[in-house]
């Protein structure tokens, strides 16, 4: 992965919200927004509960798509009315799931620390997408384009 900049770092350790896309096999698109934490090379975001939905984590399209697709993009983004404080980041990797373990565990805490809201909606059993980092770009209104 090539080197951020410590503001694209800032941002995906601060950011609350990104956009996770991912493809079935036919290459069809899907995009969700989720809840993150960042760790240099790899992602990761939670597969928790939802209100009023079927708890089969497995029937999530996003989840099938993973297991059939690996590849997926991430855009972590920073908007405001002030277009001279724009700044987005794109990390492309592969995604995986993780049920259980260390790194789950570890990763859970994170999301945790990060999110109050997992103190009222709890994160044991759940698995975790993990996304190992391949490529990331950066923009920011402030730089040019890539």
């Amino acid at each position: 992965m090539p080197d951020l900049s410590a503001a694209a770092r800032e941002l995906l350790t601060t950011a609350r919200v990104a956009h996770l896309a991912t493809a079935d096999q036919y290459a069809r698109p899907h995009v969700v927004p989720i809840v993150f934490v960042w760790r240099d090379r790899v992602l990761y975001t939670p597969l928790d509960r939802k209100p009023k939905r079927d708890d089969d984590w497995h029937a999530l399209r996003r989840v099938r798509n993973i297991e059939t697709n690996g590849r997926v993009a991430i855009v972590v983004d920073r908007y405001d009315e002030d277009w001279s404080e724009l700044a987005w980041v794109l990390l492309e990797g592969v995604a995986t799931i993780v049920e259980s373990g260390e790194e789950r565990d570890s990763a859970a805490t994170a999301l945790r620390e990060k999110y109050e809201q997992y103190e009222r909606l709890p994160l044991e059993g759940r698995p975790i997408v993990r996304v190992e980092i391949e490529r990331g770009t950066e923009w920011s209104s402030g730089t040019p384009s890539p």
